[in-house]
């Protein structure tokens, strides 16, 4: 559960993810607190690299690449209704007994939902909270791998964490992604989570990649999966016939 300031300073990150730019009169109003309390709010979200300071004001920093504290994103789960339909339009793909990975995203989050109507399935995960939930509230035997937990994200991910996952045999795997475009594929900010992604491609028969709409045509730094890699492509809305056939051209079953 978020802190009373970590709310107050996520409603400031999600104002200027709208806005853009804000006036600190304008963030005043917005959470109801002093000066001084918002330009302390400001400093701390800059250090954390999400704003950045300006004369009278603050601008959010490229909202693409912005990597939102795990807990602030925990905060709007239930709240995000394309996470939820997308984890609805991947039931069709889940049957009982089935031994699933499953990835650290807030995406993948909304499939705890889901899968606690199924029973007999084995879930390997390399996210903490994931794991967690999916303990909590389904009746699956659950296991999350070994290695290093990046910090703020709960997530583990690295070279202990991938080789664990070479270890294990799964039917179909479930992961999120920061950005998808036809010619990188899918591609992470962060080398570790790109990594683990391509261990759960090895290791499972099919690949299922989840993607928000404003997910399509952006690439970063680290490729997770190419193209071939991915067996569907589930979004929240629905592709135009262009972009459907050339996703069909790498044998992707897109489903919306």
């Amino acid at each position: 559960m978020l802190s009373v300031a970590e709310e107050r300073q996520q409603q400031i990150v999600n104002y200027l993810k709208v806005e853009q730019f804000a006036r600190i009169q304008d963030l005043i109003k917005l959470v109801n607190y002093s000066e001084a309390t918002v330009k302390r709010d400001l400093v701390h979200l800059e250090n954390k690299g999400l704003v950045r300071r300006t004369r009278g004001g603050a601008m959010i920093i490229d909202n693409q690449k912005i990597d939102i504290p795990y807990l602030m994103k925990m905060n709007e789960l239930n709240n995000e209704e394309n996470k939820k339909y997308i984890a609805e339009v991947a039931k069709s793909l889940i049957r009982d007994d089935m031994v699933i990975f499953l990835d650290s995203s807030s995406t993948s989050l909304y499939l705890v939902g889901v899968l606690s109507r199924f029973e007999g399935l084995q879930i390997i995960t390399n996210g903490v909270m994931t794991a967690s939930m999916l303990s909590e509230f389904t009746s699956a035997r659950v296991s999350i791998l070994g290695g290093s937990i990046l910090p703020k994200r709960y997530t583990v991910n690295g070279a202990k964490a991938y080789n664990d996952a070479l270890t294990y045999n799964a039917d179909i795997a479930f992961v999120s992604c920061r950005g998808i475009d036809f010619d990188k594929g899918a591609t992470e900010t962060h080398e570790g989570e790109a990594l683990i992604k391509q261990a759960y491609r090895r290791q499972s028969n099919l690949l299922v990649l989840l993607a928000t709409q404003e997910k399509m045509n952006h690439k970063f730094m680290h490729q997770s999966l190419a193209c071939h890699d991915i067996d569907y492509l589930i979004t929240d809305f629905k592709l135009d016939e262009e972009t459907e056939a050339r996703f069909n051209a790498h044998h992707i079953t897109c489903m919306y």
